[in-house]
């Protein structure tokens, strides 16, 4: 690297969304933060040692993960809980709880929120 390039300090957007981490944080405080944390993610995980190439990679495999994770999360959620629910009242209580409002009413946000209309 040139002197000039590793005097230069860079802008906050350049410490948090680039794809070689700059060696000196920006001036502002919140950038000056978020680029100590990705320092600590990258030099923890080891995508500080990648190319940049490979940093790509991983990066789309990793967020793809988790998208996937999220999006599982958000549809089956809802459905799991008033199935925990019914559990519940099963095992403390012995039987299960009778078709009510509040049921029909939770059932229908289960679907809307699952998608399922």
């Amino acid at each position: 690297m040139s002197p000039e390039t590793w005097r230069r300090v860079p802008t906050a957007a350049a410490a948090i969304f680039g794809i070689t981490i700059p060696y000196r944080p920006p001036t502002n405080p919140i950038g000056a933060f978020l680029w100590r944390k990705r320092i600590l993610f990258e030099t923890t995980t080891g995508l500080a040692l990648l190319e940049r190439w490979e940093k790509i990679l991983m990066l789309c495999i990793v967020y793809s993960i988790l998208t996937l994770v999220v999006t599982g999360l958000y549809k089956y959620a809802p459905q799991y809980a008033v199935f925990v629910k019914h559990r519940t009242a099963y095992y403390l209580f012995g039987q299960e709880p009778e078709e009510s409002v509040g049921r029909q009413v939770a059932g229908w946000v289960v679907r809307n929120v699952g998608g399922e209309l």
